[in-house]
């Protein structure tokens, strides 16, 4: 098994931040932090490669499911959560040094956990109204997700757990766990919240979606930031998405039946 890639933690002398070791400035107090520092290019660092050919891999994946009609049936769409999934576990074990300190769920609180999903419940709402109006008023659709599942005997079933579990649980794993410990090992942390935000926008490759896809993956990020763990991020994905599938169901008469 490969060895995985330790991040080294330095820390500013006169503020006592927390900074990176190619750093010539400390980015709280501006304190001059030496010399030593050295540039950062796809040439000369792993995790920056690592990084870049981990997205590359999701954003080939998802281009070639979006821009093609092998996958218009979850029978087939299915063997290509596997294969992410596996790609996702594969850099998580690779990693597992850094990555097992976010599988705690450290900082737990129930008051934190019952806003949490209450935030992603009303958001969710809210998305789906306007996604719904943009839908028809611009490109006259009002499409579905239960057109893809309807041939399974529980559809509903299948959708929860393709549309809200498998999603909240990869992708938090594969944005915030892999992707951001990679781009944590040479970037600052609010930069890397930052751009996992967008590369997370991005690989869902919907332009009208962005306005509210780079936020959330923002938020999310900000979670892991924060609490040191991503099963907040986890928690509201889920009940994001999991509102999103109730919504379609309910819009379109198949909640109840």
């Amino acid at each position: 098994m490969p060895e995985p890639n330790y991040i080294e933690i330095y820390y500013c002398e006169s503020c006592n931040a927390r900074v990176k070791g190619f750093h010539r400035y400390c980015h709280v107090c501006g304190e001059y932090l030496g010399s030593d520092g050295t540039k950062i290019s796809l040439f000369n660092n792993s995790n920056l490669q690592s990084a870049f050919g981990f997205f590359i891999v999701y954003l080939f994946v998802c281009l070639v499911v979006q821009s093609t009609n092998w996958f218009d049936s979850y029978d087939m769409l299915f063997w290509v959560e596997i294969f992410l999934a596996a790609f996702t576990f594969y850099h998580v074990i690779k990693n597992f040094k850094t990555i097992k300190p976010l599988l705690r769920f450290r900082n737990f609180n129930i008051i934190r956990v019952a806003g949490c999903i209450s935030l992603a419940a009303i958001s969710s709402i809210i998305i789906n109204i306007i996604i719904t109006k943009l839908n028809f008023s611009f490109f006259g659709t009002d499409t579905s997700y239960y057109d893809r599942y309807s041939i399974y005997s529980m559809p509903w079933l299948v959708m929860i757990y393709s549309i809200a579990l498998y999603p909240a649980i990869i992708e938090e794993l594969a944005f915030r766990g892999v992707l951001y410990n990679y781009l944590d090992t040479f970037l600052d942390q609010r930069v890397v919240v930052i751009v996992t935000g967008f590369t997370f926008g991005i690989m869902h490759l919907s332009f009208i979606s962005l306005f509210w896809l780079v936020p959330f993956g923002i938020l999310v990020g900000a979670m892991r930031k924060r609490f040191g763990t991503i099963w907040y991020g986890v928690i509201f994905h889920f009940i994001f998405n999991l509102v999103a599938v109730l919504f379609d169901l309910y819009r379109h008469g198949h909640l109840w039946n």
